[in-house]
This record gives structure tokens, sequence and C-alpha cells, in this order.
């Protein structure tokens, strides 16, 4: 017998739990890291982040997540952990979007959310990371905070933390603990 694959994040969610009990667990966990009101428990961002911490396949999570969805779960991680978040900021002369600007007490992340299926490659995560110091150079000049900038790469895929040129690229599963040590980093950040 061919199982069909799931259609939805709950789908996904309730096959890899061995009970409702045990959903209802992982969501309401998922609930609190993500900061939501209980109402919150069933969002695709709470749902996703349920999935990921679980370990489920990212690319199988993706495929079922929005872009935007992936972008509200950054967001909510963000403002979980104290920081003030602007969401999909647009610069203009010359044009840039930033998915997500989080304002800490001591530092700026200027967060390009990665919905890539498959992890990509060397070249890649280069290209990307160019992209993000750019964009974060731009914000720069368009703040008068004095507060240093970093610039990061939430991703959806697996690989543990690193920096590419200055850029931290961070999987959306390890979004808690890296900024609970963001101090640590400073010195591998390219700051603007």
């Amino acid at each position: 017998m061919v199982t069909e694959p799931p259609r939805t994040l709950l789908d996904l969610l309730q096959r890899t739990l061995p009970s409702s009990s045990a959903m209802e667990e992982s969501l309401s966990a998922a609930r609190l890291d993500l900061g939501l009101a209980e109402e919150g428990s069933l969002s695709p961002a709470c749902v996703a982040y349920a999935l990921l911490k679980r370990r489920t396949q990212p690319e199988e999570v993706s495929r079922l997540l929005s872009w935007r969805e992936f972008e509200q779960l950054a967001a909510a991680l963000l403002r979980a952990a104290g920081f003030v978040v602007k969401e999909n900021l647009i610069l203009t002369k010359p044009r840039a979007q930033i998915d997500a600007v989080a304002f800490g007490t001591s530092i700026i992340l200027c967060v390009d959310c990665k919905h890539y299926r498959r992890e990509p490659g060397p070249a890649s995560l280069q290209k990307f990371a160019t992209a993000q110091l750019r964009r974060s150079g731009l914000l720069r000049k368009k703040t008068d905070d004095p507060r240093p900038i970093a610039s990061v790469i939430l991703s959806v895929s697996e690989p543990e933390g690193s920096f590419v040129e200055g850029v931290a690229v961070v999987p959306v599963r390890t979004l808690r603990s890296f900024l609970t040590s963001l101090d640590s980093y400073t010195e591998l950040f390219e700051l603007r």
C-alpha cells in the first residue's frame, strides 16, 4: 500500500507522533518557545517549529510551509528572544528588501530568510552572504541608530550554524540557542 504524502504541516506532525497527547505537548512547547498565545498553537509557524524541533526532514517541512509563514516563524522566534522586530522592510534609493530587522539591546540583526528546499552549496551561500552584507550596509546608511548591524541568513535546512563572509548562517531550529549566545559570536560578524 502506497501512503499518500502529507498535505499540511499538521498532517505531517500527526504522522510523526504516537498520540494526540504527544502532539498537544509538542505544539504547546513550540507555542511557548515562540511566545504565542494559546490560539497560536495551530498556526503554520508553530506547527513547522514543532516539526523542526523534532528533527523532521527540513525538506518535508519546507515543502508545506510558505515563504511568508517561514518569515513569520523567524519574526516570532526573534520577538520571543526579546528583540523588537520590523518585518519586510523596504529601503529605497537604491531599493532593497529586508525580511526582518531585529532590534536588540546592543545589536541590530538584519535577517534574510531562505526558504530553499535543498541545502545550498558554498557558491550559493557566498552569493547570499554578499547580498545580505549589501542590504545591511544600505540599512546602516538609512538609520541613525548607533548599534552595530549584524547580518544573518536564516534557513530551514539543517547544517549547523556557520559564518560566510562575516554573515551568520543559522538553521531556524537552532535560532533560539544562537540568540542566547549572540555575544560570543560578535567577533565573527562583519558588522556594519
